[in-house]
C-alpha cells in the first residue's frame, strides 16, 4: 500500500521525512509528498501572483497557499483522470490530489486519483489518506478521461470528510475521520509517490488539469489567489539528481483557479477559463 511521505536530501541519498525547500532557501515542514529539493529557483522567473513564490520538491509538482492557522477548512478539485503510458517496462507511479496542510507541517489530510504503469498493466484507483497512515483506496471504479471532483473539508470540529465524485459515472466514494490538523496550506498536486520507503519512479502520463480548485476561507476563493497573509507557492518536481526537472505546473488559468501539469521541464500552457 502507497505511504506518501516527504523525502529530503541528506548527505547524498534522498531520504523520507517532511521537509520542503522552497526556492529562497527557506525549509518548512511538509506532509504526504512534497519531497524537497535544493534551494535554488527551478521554476519560471515570474511567479503566479505577485506573492507566488518558485519552490522545488522531489514528488509534488503543482501549487500550494498557506496561511495562518485556521486559514483552510476545505478544498474542492476538479480533474480528469490521465492516461498513463503502458508502454514503458517496470513499475511507475502518479497521483493527482487535492489536500489541507502538509506543505508547512507534517499534517495533512487528501483525497485523489493514483495512475500507475505496473510493468505494462495499467492501475486507476481513488483513495483518501490522513499522515502518517497509508492511503485507503475507495471501492469506486474511475478510469482514464473520467472527470473527478474531489473534496476534502472539516465537517465537524476535527471531524474530516474525503470524497472522490466521478462525475463522468455519476457515482463516488469517501470517508470520514476523526483527525487533528492545524490548516495552515491547501494544495493541489500531482504527486510521485513513496513505495516502500523509496521516491518511485514517475508515470509518464497524459497532462494533467486541475480546473476549478477553490478552497474555503470564510467563503470560497481560488486556490491562486492569495489571502490576506496568505503566500502562492508554484512547485516544480525534481529528479532525484536535484536538478532536472521532471514535471511542472503552468501559470494560472485567467480567473486563478486552474492549471495544469505537464511531464517534463517545459512550462505548459494553462487551461481557459
Amino acid at each position: 500500500m502507497t505511504k506518501r511521505l516527504v523525502c529530503t536530501m541528506a548527505l547524498g541519498a534522498i531520504s523520507c521525512m517532511s521537509m520542503l525547500v522552497a526556492a529562497t532557501g527557506a525549509v518548512g515542514a511538509v506532509g504526504s509528498a512534497a519531497a524537497p529539493g535544493p534551494s535554488g529557483s527551478a521554476n519560471r522567473a515570474v511567479p503566479v501572483t505577485g506573492s507566488g513564490k518558485g519552490t522545488q520538491s522531489y514528488n509534488w509538482a503543482g501549487y500550494a497557499q498557506t496561511g495562518p492557522a485556521g486559514s483552510f477548512t476545505s478544498v474542492t478539485g476538479t480533474f480528469q483522470v490521465t492516461t498513463v503510458n503502458t508502454g514503458l517496462s517496470g513499475d511507475q507511479y502518479s497521483s493527482d490530489w487535492v489536500g489541507i496542510d502538509g506543505f508547512s507541517n507534517k499534517k495533512l489530510v487528501q483525497a485523489g486519483v493514483e495512475e500507475d504503469n505496473l510493468n505494462g498493466s495499467a492501475l486507476y484507483r481513488a483513495w483518501t489518506e490522513i499522515l502518517p497512515a497509508a492511503e485507503v483506496p475507495l471501492s469506486m471504479t474511475v478510469s482514464p478521461g473520467d472527470v473527478v471532483k474531489v473534496t476534502v473539508g472539516e465537517v465537524a470540529k476535527n471531524k474530516w470528510a474525503m470524497t472522490v465524485r466521478d462525475v463522468t459515472r455519476g457515482t463516488s466514494g469517501s470517508r470520514t475521520v476523526s483527525y487533528t490538523t492545524p490548516g495552515q496550506s491547501v494544495e493541489a498536486i500531482h504527486e510521485r509517490p513513496t513505495i516502500g520507503g523509496s521516491l518511485a519512479t514517475l508515470a509518464q502520463t497524459t497532462d494533467e488539469v486541475f480546473d476549478p480548485v477553490v478552497f474555503t476561507h470564510g467563503s470560497s476563493a481560488p486556490l491562486l489567489t492569495p489571502i490576506a497573509k496568505g503566500k502562492v507557492y508554484d512547485i516544480a518536481m525534481l529528479a532525484n539528481n536535484g536538478t532536472t526537472v521532471i514535471a511542472r505546473a503552468s501559470n494560472a488559468d485567467s480567473d486563478h483557479d486552474g492549471f495544469s501539469v505537464a511531464d517534463g521541464s517545459a512550462v505548459p500552457p494553462p487551461p481557459a477559463s
